[in-house]
């Protein structure tokens, strides 16, 4: 039997099941128990969060012959089907690849059949967005008063794209980006179970890498397990999702800190020479200042929603001791205008030297406060307190 990957193997049977939506799967469950389900449902949030999952579960729910406290049993006949999606009653549609007028004018004649097993005829349209205006407009009826036994379950990651009079028709369900602690306790269960050793701090930076989608860390894993085995260190992770590059471009700062402009040109150079966008290396100096920056002003404990690589952390606290805010605040500066000369020039990487260059040249400024608790730490003069 062929491999069945992580993000597929682990899709979530029940509501309870879905990570870090719990808002929606405890307004799902009321409904059913009250018997208050809408005719049409609007999933929408990032990718990977569970809609199209979730939609699955409802369509379950709504048509599983032993259900447990309102959720799917996942051992009957319709459940089965569902899951391996050979019910006939459950139509998934792509609308990225189906979505002219006439696959809508289909669904409309379609709609008019009642199921043949299950309780309710469910459409799940996936993209939904993608549907051209025609579409729509040729949607909108039977969206809002379907024959009693269909039910309509709409997911997209764009719901700005979708006409609000197809939106007003559906009763909507945001899902939110799975938070990395949450990400990182699911993956640890997952690991658990497959028998793989990763560590916590692998963990976090594939949860971190993933951007609150749970698709994608699962992806991550199952190519780390590929990588490396049944044992999967921080170093693996770092090679793996291309986080060495993160590592060279502290380096760069330390070197820009340190006024080494030989380095800095040098280390540059290395980046560039990898293949790295020129501009995707300016844009993520620009973060690297802003960490540092963070990491200067607000206290530690303030910094726990901040995940930083290993002994990073460590690193950025060295720094800060050698750079005042004022300077980082002008190296912020003058990577912006390195972002926009980028955007008018044929020379980007001419323009980008200079600019490290530039950067290697400031001089660190000292602030008003700064001023007056050296002075009067010196005791050469009283001055008072500024309200």
């Amino acid at each position: 039997m062929s491999y069945l990957v992580l993000a597929r193997k682990l899709r979530p049977p029940r509501f309870k099941d879905l990570v870090g939506q719990e808002h929606i799967s405890k307004t799902l469950i009321n409904a059913i128990r009250t018997d208050r389900v809408a005719h049409a449902f609007l999933f929408t949030g990032p990718r990977g969060t569970g809609k199209t999952s979730c939609a699955r579960i409802l369509t379950k729910a709504l048509n599983c012959h032993a259900p447990v406290e309102h959720e799917p049993c996942n051992v009957c006949e319709n459940c089965l089907e569902i899951n391996q999606g050979i019910a006939t009653d459950i139509i998934e549609i792509d609308a990225a690849s189906n979505r002219g007028i006439e696959h809508i004018r289909e669904l409309r004649e379609n709609v008019k059949f009642s199921p043949a097993k299950c309780r309710f005829k469910t459409y799940i349209i996936d993209e939904v967005h993608m549907l051209t205006t025609e579409s729509f407009n040729a949607l909108l009826k039977t969206l809002e008063e379907p024959p009693s036994h269909v039910k309509f379950i709409l997911a997209t990651t764009d719901h700005h794209k979708i006409p609000t009079t197809v939106i007003s028709r559906c009763q909507r369900y945001d899902f939110s980006n799975i938070s990395i602690p949450e990400m990182v306790t699911y993956l640890q269960s997952v690991v658990e179970k497959e028998g793989i050793s990763v560590s916590d701090s692998a963990l976090k930076l594939i949860s971190k890498s993933a951007t609150g989608g749970m698709r994608d860390a699962l992806t991550t894993l199952d190519m780390l397990i590929s990588f490396g085995g049944d044992l999967v260190d921080d170093e693996k992770v770092i090679t793996v999702l291309g986080l060495n590059d993160a590592r060279e471009l502290d380096g760069l700062l330390e070197a820009i800190i340190e006024k080494d402009v030989a380095q800095v040109i040098s280390l540059f150079q290395n980046l560039v020479a990898k293949g790295r966008s020129i501009a995707r290396i300016v844009i993520d100096l620009m973060g690297v200042v802003k960490d540092l920056s963070l990491v200067k002003s607000v206290p530690e404990d303030d910094l726990n929603w901040h995940d930083f690589l290993p002994d990073q952390l460590d690193l950025y606290k060295r720094l800060s001791a050698k750079v005042g805010i004022g300077t980082l605040q002008q190296y912020f500066q003058i990577i912006l205008d390195i972002e926009g000369q980028i955007k008018r020039s044929t020379q980007a990487k001419i323009c980008v030297e200079m600019g490290l260059m530039r950067m290697c040249s400031v001089e660190s400024l000292v602030g008003v406060a700064e001023i007056i608790t050296a002075l009067r730490s010196a005791g050469k003069k009283k001055i008072p307190a500024i309200n």
